[in-house]
């Protein structure tokens, strides 16, 4: 079982509404994310997916340009986890329903990174349209998981690269 952890790319500093949960996707954004793509493409082909994405605009489009490197057995985009803390985020994964073994989560900060740094018992600290893979070779079900079960697989943190 494998947990990706994807935080939206780089986002516009206001929206024409003025309001947060409608901010888009930059152009370094959109460059970002185009990377995290490619890494998909090497490194989860032909894997299926359960995706959980936040509804703020800036993550929608970060899913809309990584849809066609992902299979995808089910997505749902959630109010809930629009910028959702690291106790909602755990709650939520421990009980929902997931079809599927790999399971990617589109979420915000501070709640994304601070969710990895427990699963991993590590400080993490992911970037605008930073990647974590996260295997939990003990679980059969993310409600299994806790501090420190995961293990890091691989990162991409594009902004670093």
């Amino acid at each position: 079982m494998r947990l990706y952890l994807l935080r939206h790319g780089d986002a516009e500093i206001k929206s024409s509404t003025g309001k947060d949960f409608d901010r888009g996707l930059t152009e370094l954004g959109i460059k970002q994310i185009e990377r995290v793509k490619k890494r998909f493409i090497q490194e989860a082909e032909g894997v299926e997916f359960t995706v959980f994405c936040s509804a703020a605009k800036r993550t929608r489009e970060t899913w809309g340009i990584l849809a066609s490197a992902v299979v995808v057995e089910e997505l749902e985009f959630l109010d809930e986890l629009y910028l959702a803390d690291r106790a909602h985020l755990l709650n939520f994964l421990w009980n929902v329903n997931h079809p599927t073994n790999d399971i990617l989560l589109i979420g915000h900060n501070e709640g994304i990174s601070e969710l990895a740094s427990y699963l991993l018992d590590d400080r993490y600290l992911l970037p605008t349209s930073g990647l974590l893979v996260i295997a939990f070779p003990d679980a059969e079900d993310l409600s299994e998981t806790g501090l420190g079960t995961g293990v890091k697989v691989s990162k991409c943190f594009p902004i670093e690269e």
